[in-house]
């Protein structure tokens, strides 16, 4: 079923020129553009605004830890590694489940989704992992599953940290006060400088 679904998702890759480079980018560019939507959500929101988003970090961080762990028990091929695909992206011949980029693409996405207040923000960086997922499997570069796995990665990394949320706080709030100091000393120097 996995190769049916991959098979029916990377049809046509390679043949569809416009196609091909919006799935490369996707594939590619999405961590990108996530990482860019924290910062921004970071330098608008206020103090228990940017623990959400330390929590995301943090969800984020934590999933990628589960699926080095599993890739220590758990070995599966990538679709081009079986002779299913030449890949649209060149890549070494590593564990396909889960995807890292799914992962972090997700756990930053559902972070935020399930916190009150930033469900929209939350609603766009699930679109954007949509895109992501879909960039990687249509590129040839992991299988739906891998997708699936990632998704469940990063559920269960936001279900940990949420349930441990309280204790947390403090190493957010002191995370918090070290950027502010410097941030304050980088605007302190332009200010000096100009």
């Amino acid at each position: 079923m996995n190769v049916s679904f991959f098979t029916w998702l990377h049809e046509g890759a390679g043949n569809q020129p416009v196609v091909d480079f919006f799935s490369v980018m996707a594939a590619e560019l999405t961590p990108y553009l996530v990482i860019a939507c924290m910062a921004i959500y970071w330098f608008t929101t206020d103090h228990k605004g940017k623990r959400v988003l330390l929590e995301g970090a943090a969800v984020v961080a934590l999933g990628l830890l589960v699926n080095q762990l599993i890739a220590v028990f758990y070995f599966h091929p990538r679709p081009y590694m079986m002779g299913l695909c030449t890949p649209l992206i060149p890549h070494g011949p590593e564990t396909s489940f889960p995807s890292d980029h799914a992962t972090l693409l997700f756990g930053a996405a559902f972070a935020l989704l399930f916190r009150s207040g930033w469900q929209g923000k939350g609603a766009l960086l699930l679109g954007i992992a949509v895109l992501g997922a879909w960039g990687r499997v249509y590129t040839g570069l992991h299988f739906p599953f891998d997708m699936l796995g990632s998704f469940g990665v990063a559920l269960f990394a936001v279900f940990i940290l949420s349930s441990i949320r309280r204790a947390l706080i403090p190493l957010y709030d002191k995370i918090i006060r070290i950027v502010n100091r410097i941030e304050a000393l980088i605007t302190r120097k332009e200010s000096l400088s100009s």
